[in-house]
């Protein structure tokens, strides 16, 4: 959206114009990661933890079902990571992933 000028209100005799600018949520958040929660590795862990649950939780009580929660944590490598995401971490993985792709 286009910057948009603001009066500045008040009894001070001098009227400055400001330019107030439009964001969307999600570039606000982006541009102020600690007040999502998402400015440290721990707290993100948490933050993300919190938001699944809490979802889960409104869900169950909207359809008036009780909950059956379960979190399993665990700490992968990176290579563990992109292996579970199906992103090919090695040369033979990527020729692989290639071949598969001509192929369909």
């Amino acid at each position: 959206m286009p910057p948009t000028r603001k009066r500045s209100g008040g009894s001070s005799g001098s009227k400055k114009d400001e330019v107030q600018q439009s964001k969307s949520p999600a570039e606000f958040f982006a541009e102020n990661q600690s007040i999502a929660g998402f400015d440290n590795a721990g707290k993100s862990l948490y933050t993300t933890l919190r938001e699944l649950i809490e979802n889960s939780l409104d869900a169950c009580e909207s359809v008036n079902v009780l909950p059956d929660i379960s979190v399993k944590i665990e700490e992968m490598t990176e290579a563990q990571f992109n292996k579970s995401r199906g992103v090919p971490n090695s040369q033979e993985e990527k020729r692989d992933a290639e071949i598969v792709e001509d192929g369909d």
